[in-house]
């Protein structure tokens, strides 16, 4: 479990629960049964828990079978498996690169 925010360089595989906000240069996946609260900030991300907060990816999101999205999410490319649940809107318009909302 972290509390508090967390900022990586490379790429970030997380199997808890962290209550702040993620970045990271690289992917950020997200193990079945994790839990995050915040939101996460990425080149691509691979959810397949839960997840309580905006994505910002510039490349590829993957909304697994087992995820649980509540929050918006923007995107390059969306990708959600049967089974997923997400409460939120969407922008997958191609100007993703750094913005800060």
């Amino acid at each position: 479990k972290i509390d508090g925010n967390v900022n990586v360089s490379g790429s970030l595989l997380i199997y808890g629960t962290v209550n702040g906000n993620i970045e990271s240069k690289g992917s950020v996946r997200t193990a079945k049964g994790s839990r995050i609260k915040g939101d996460i900030i990425g080149g691509e991300a691979h959810i397949c828990g839960l997840v309580e907060g905006n994505l910002m990816i510039k490349g590829k999101i993957i909304l697994g079978s087992e995820s649980q999205l509540t929050g918006n999410l923007k995107s390059g490319t969306l990708v959600i498996e049967e089974g997923a649940k997400f409460a939120g809107s969407c922008d997958m318009s191609n100007n993703t690169s750094k913005t800060s909302e």
